[in-house]
């Protein structure tokens, strides 16, 4: 299909209607944008379980435990036992969560009513149509989630660099430093073979994440997700405070996780001098940022 098809222009309009979204809603400020997705989502419904909130939101549990358990410190959400299962935790919102979660939905629509402006209202019927259309296709999709389980994250191993330099060479990815840092990658296996992987170059409380790659005959099956997850987990545990990242084609991806846009005057020296930095990813890179940690322990 032609770079206009019509699978091209949506990719093209989801791309920059998130980036609107988040930046009119001021997500990236004091909200995460992963903590957004969960405040609108309890606004739509009150009273699920937290696997079941990560499961209907497509990240990972990990993803939404920390953006849970932020939001429950700021008095927003509160977690009550389920009257079913004991063991089951509820998730609802409080009085000051629902007041947050309406402005934040308002200030969302407002944006999305700023740009039907621009649309001829003679054609506001047929985008209304369209719009439906693919809402229907969204709500039919199959989920892909349950392929998860058949995944296995582990640390990586000298003898796994064939498999993952493979990977990175066959996305187009720069190899350029990632050996050196060989320890602190996972690489995910699916009946045998090494299908995903990614890394951390640790500096301190900071730490570049890199290598994020899926083998092209498993892409679609949000492994990518599992990987990011097992990385932020061993960044924890290695007292990093902030990932960050540069990309030239995920923007979007990164940003549903909560990455932030970060000018390069703002990166710390050490990641600045990394291989990745200095030559390895193109210069028209985005750099991006993530805070996992408020502050060291």
């Amino acid at each position: 299909m032609p770079a206009s098809g019509a699978d091209v222009l949506l990719r093209e309009m989801v791309r920059l209607y998130v980036r609107g979204q988040r930046t009119h809603a001021k997500c990236g400020d004091g909200t995460s944008t992963v903590q957004c997705h969960v405040l609108t989502e309890l606004l739509r419904a009150e009273g699920v379980p937290q696997q079941a909130l990560a499961e209907k939101l497509g990240l990972d549990k990990g993803w939404i435990s920390r953006a849970v358990d932020t939001l429950v410190k700021e008095g927003c959400i509160s977690k009550l036992p389920s009257d079913q299962d004991r063991r089951s935790v509820m998730l609802f919102l409080t009085p000051e969560g629902r007041a947050r979660a309406r402005e934040l939905e308002q200030e969302l629509n407002n944006h999305a009513a700023q740009l039907l402006k621009h649309v001829p209202q003679e054609q506001h019927v047929q985008v209304q149509e369209s719009l439906q259309l693919l809402l229907n296709a969204l709500s039919a999709g199959p989920s892909s989630r349950a392929e998860c389980s058949a995944l296995a994250v582990r640390p990586a191993a000298s003898q796994d660099w064939p498999a993952i330099k493979r990977m990175l060479l066959a996305a187009g990815l720069p190899l350029e430093g990632a050996q050196e840092h060989l320890a602190h990658f996972v690489v995910g296996e699916a009946a045998g073979k090494i299908v995903c992987a990614g890394g951390l170059e640790v500096y301190g409380a900071d730490a570049l994440l890199r290598s994020i790659v899926v083998d092209a005959e498993s892409r679609g099956k949000r492994w990518a997700e599992q990987v990011l997850a097992r990385l932020t987990e061993q960044a924890l545990q290695l007292n990093v405070a902030t990932l960050y990242l540069l990309t030239t084609t995920a923007e979007s991806y990164f940003s549903r996780l909560g990455f932030l846009l970060v000018h390069r005057d703002h990166i710390p020296e050490q990641l600045i001098r990394s291989r990745e930095f200095q030559g390895a990813c193109p210069a028209s890179a985005i750099a991006m940022k993530l805070y996992i940690r408020r502050s060291l322990s």
